[in-house]
């Protein structure tokens, strides 16, 4: 990388972006290009939520002013992540190597969580932009005069090569998630991200306390962060009689319903089993579908083991992609020419 002036550079990007975007210096003394995302209540991201903080911006019952999530899907340079335009994203990479690289740039930062996410797809849904992408071989499946920059192909299985990722920002302003220059770049398509702060354990939904992913805590199998939930949306430890479960049916529900796969064409079509009561805590991480929101993004799961969740989809995913894409086969050592993920920041020592 070029030498630069840390002071000057950031000094620029805030300006030329009204502080859309700014620019945070790791522990390398590397920079990389962030998007402030203020705190909200769940009120103010979707309909029915109440006044309560969103649990992104809360940890250790402390609440926080805002975080930071990349601007550009990670490449890893010297065994760190850095969200950079321009460049092939990090991929064929685990969900444990994820955690290390993003953990690696010091304090503060870490892998995109769940509820970090979900904030972000509530403002796409609450604007009423739903951000495309390179969801089919460098192009937009829906508007395929949409194109990305090549930076990896692949067999097209008749003679020829076809595109799969493309550079980081090299899309159109409609492959951002605010159909700005000034968004978040790839959020739909390109590779399916890791995320952290949430899982399956035989179909059993677990979760971390707010956003403890934001302190580097430990995502082990073994972890005891994780948390069950009830319907009472109380959390509780895993196993605990009557905690929320996704079934093979495509259920939300208090039972498991037997370990198997499945999938459908949209995330919306998730359901409560009969008498069951969604809480709140699942509508607010978007892990269950709000209604009058219509979702663009499909559903897979595997409901034996331990299953991490990849979201938002990939170069081909097609008519399957979209910001609620949600995909939870996956076991932690899972790697794939179509999977990466996005760091984030949240400055832990700035309260308000």
């Amino acid at each position: 990388m070029k030498s630069y002036n840390f002071d000057s550079l950031k000094f620029a990007t805030e300006g030329l972006t009204g502080f859309g975007c700014t620019v945070i210096q790791d522990n390398a003394n590397l920079p990389s290009f962030m998007i402030p995302i203020n705190k909200r209540t769940n009120a103010q991201l979707y309909e029915g939520g109440s006044q309560k903080t969103h649990s992104a911006f809360v940890v250790d019952d402390v609440e926080y002013k805002r975080f930071f999530m990349s601007k550009f899907l990670n490449c890893i340079i010297n065994g760190r992540a850095y969200s950079w335009p321009g460049m092939d994203p990090a991929a064929v990479i685990d969900y444990d190597a994820s955690h290390a690289a993003c953990n690696a740039k010091g304090a503060g930062f870490h892998l995109m969580s769940i509820p970090e996410r979900a904030v972000i797809n509530h403002l796409i849904y609450k604007s009423g932009f739903v951000p495309r992408g390179n969801t089919q071989y460098g192009k937009s499946h829906s508007h395929t005069y949409e194109a990305g920059e090549q930076t990896a192909d692949e067999s097209d299985g008749s003679g020829g090569r076809r595109t799969t990722r493309t550079a980081t920002g090299s899309g159109p302003a409609t492959w951002f998630h605010d159909g700005t220059r000034n968004g978040i770049a790839d959020w739909v398509g390109n590779i399916w991200k890791w995320s952290s702060g949430m899982r399956i354990k035989d179909g059993e939904i677990q979760i971390f306390v707010g956003n403890l992913a934001a302190k580097q805590v430990a995502h082990t199998d073994a972890s005891t962060y994780w948390k069950a939930i009830l319907p009472t949306g109380a959390l509780v430890e895993p196993g605990t009689a009557g905690t929320l479960k996704y079934t093979k049916d495509l259920k939300i529900a208090t039972a498991t319903g037997g370990a198997g796969t499945n999938s459908t064409s949209n995330f919306g079509s998730l359901a409560a089993a009969s008498g069951v009561t969604i809480p709140e805590i699942l509508y607010e991480l978007m892990l269950a579908p709000k209604s009058g929101v219509t979702h663009s993004g499909g559903f897979w799961i595997n409901t034996e083991g331990e299953r991490l969740p990849i979201v938002g989809a990939s170069f081909n995913s097609t008519s399957y992609s979209g910001p609620s894409a949600l995909y939870l086969n996956s076991v932690r050592s899972h790697v794939s020419t179509n999977l990466g993920f996005f760091s984030a920041f949240m400055e832990l020592e700035s309260v308000i």
